[in-house]
């Protein structure tokens, strides 16, 4: 019996690699690309994900390909411009199934998931109007500078891959623990206080969070015990262990990732029929337009003849159905559309809209007095079947495109410039969704002739 088993092992494992091994030339190109041993080409579970992959979610794998169809080009070239491994698309896939929708129940948004605090970090903008975590191209961009943020901190990319998944704390604990244990293996320890001194740091983190001692802990294994790890010492899994070095999701992300590099690489699968998806070149089939402040993306759609919501979905950065009406944007259209869009496209005709939160005491005559409009405009515009408003309801607030500009000058104010054109402070200051009152030289404010 035993020997039948150990048999079924052999034979499992065999089958397990041969795929993967049979194009041995190209996948350990693969893995050089995200510095990886080349032992790591017989990972069982890498393998497995292959296989997997390969024939059982064949299907499944094409549809992420065919969902991204849109965005892998916009990725493969900024990849390319930055000089990182290709391999790195992968990572979108992995985290997000190339959806700019997409959002974790941890609120992380977008292509690249991310976190509210890192996407600021790295220059995206989050505010009333956008959400560029959202945006293909600067979401990608953003992503590039973390990961390779994050290669140059750990010195390799796989690091950095598990890292963006699962944090760089939990990569450099990982790190200390995995180095402790390694040359424990071969040496003495359980009387050693050093040791005893940088587990100890190492638990006072996992209970608390203090980076500091965490981070003491890793310098100090570092230079005291500088040996060498490989990805099979991090994704080694300890039965004993409650807390592995690295979480579950991590160990598998990271594979997944290896396992679609490889599948690129498979004969078999070049063989069907929708391969082509992930390796079309870096010409995208949407384009980037630069538009006036507060575009409609109806208006838009219709010059264009356009489906609303297919304009809709290449535009989740922005919050509304419209461009932010304090600035002038962008949007992306479809590339064979561009040439309708510049004859077609008049500045004149674009309407400016605002959100306004609903306050204590307001009712919809009130706001249309505030901002000159029938109270039966604002009513239409957000389909509301009632007059009934709620405390911090957002309304969106088409204002007149009879409107004037006016540069602040030296020593103005709101009160003086309201003032001057006949109207309210309050209203120049909604209109131009002013936070507070302060003014810059040169300025451009948005003056409503309705109010004049």
């Amino acid at each position: 019996m035993k020997k039948i088993i150990l048999i079924f092992f052999l034979f499992f494992n065999l089958y397990a690699s041969v795929e993967i091994e049979s194009l041995s030339d190209s996948n350990l190109e693969v893995l050089k690309s995200l510095d990886i041993n080349p032992s790591f080409i017989k990972d069982r579970e890498t393998n497995i994900l292959f296989n997997t992959y390969l024939k059982r979610r064949k299907k499944y794998f094409l549809n992420l390909l065919e969902n991204g169809y849109s965005y892998i080009p916009l990725i493969k070239k900024e990849i390319n411009k930055a000089n990182i491994p290709s391999t790195l698309v992968f990572v979108a896939m992995a985290e997000s199934y190339f959806s700019t929708s997409a959002k974790s129940n941890k609120k992380a948004v977008g292509l690249w998931q991310f976190m509210s605090s890192t996407a600021k970090r790295f220059g995206l903008k989050i505010n009333e109007y956008v959400d560029e975590r959202r945006d293909p191209i600067k979401s990608t961009i953003a992503a590039i500078k973390y990961l390779s943020y994050l290669r140059k901190k750990r010195g390799k990319w796989y690091l950095a891959i598990m890292s963006y998944n699962c944090g760089e704390a939990r990569v450099i604990e990982a790190i200390a623990r995995a180095k402790l244990d390694k040359y424990c293996e071969s040496h003495k320890c359980k009387n050693n206080p050093k040791i005893k001194k940088l587990r100890k740091d190492i638990k006072i983190y996992q209970h608390t969070k203090n980076f500091s001692k965490l981070y003491y802990a890793y310098k100090e294994i570092g230079r005291l015990y500088p040996l060498n790890l490989s990805i099979e010492d991090l994704l080694r899994v300890q039965k004993h262990l409650r807390r592995q070095y690295l979480p579950k999701e991590t160990r598998r992300y990271i594979r997944k990732i290896v396992a679609m590099s490889f599948l690129l690489n498979s004969d078999k699968f070049i063989q069907y029929q929708n391969h082509y998806l992930l390796n079309r070149g870096s010409i995208s089939n949407i384009v980037k337009v630069n538009v006036p402040a507060g575009t409609s993306l109806n208006y838009i759609a219709k010059i264009l003849s356009i489906d609303y919501d297919f304009l809709r979905k290449n535009n989740a950065h922005l919050k509304y159905g419209f461009t932010p009406p304090n600035e002038d944007s962008y949007i992306y259209i479809p590339y064979e559309k561009l040439a309708l869009f510049r004859m077609t496209f008049n500045n004149k005709k674009i309407s400016k809209k605002i959100v306004y939160r609903v306050k204590k005491g307001d009712t919809l005559r009130k706001i249309a007095y505030k901002f000159g409009i029938k109270y039966k405009i604002i009513k239409d515009f957000n389909h509301l079947r009632t007059s009934f408003l709620r405390i911090n309801q957002k309304l969106v607030i088409p204002i007149s495109n009879k409107r004037l500009f006016y540069r602040v000058k030296k020593g103005d104010s709101l009160a003086k410039i309201a003032l001057k054109f006949g109207t309210s402070y309050k209203v120049i200051k909604r209109v131009n969704n002013l936070k507070n009152s302060l003014l810059r030289v040169n300025q451009r404010l948005i003056i409503p002739i309705n109010h004049i």
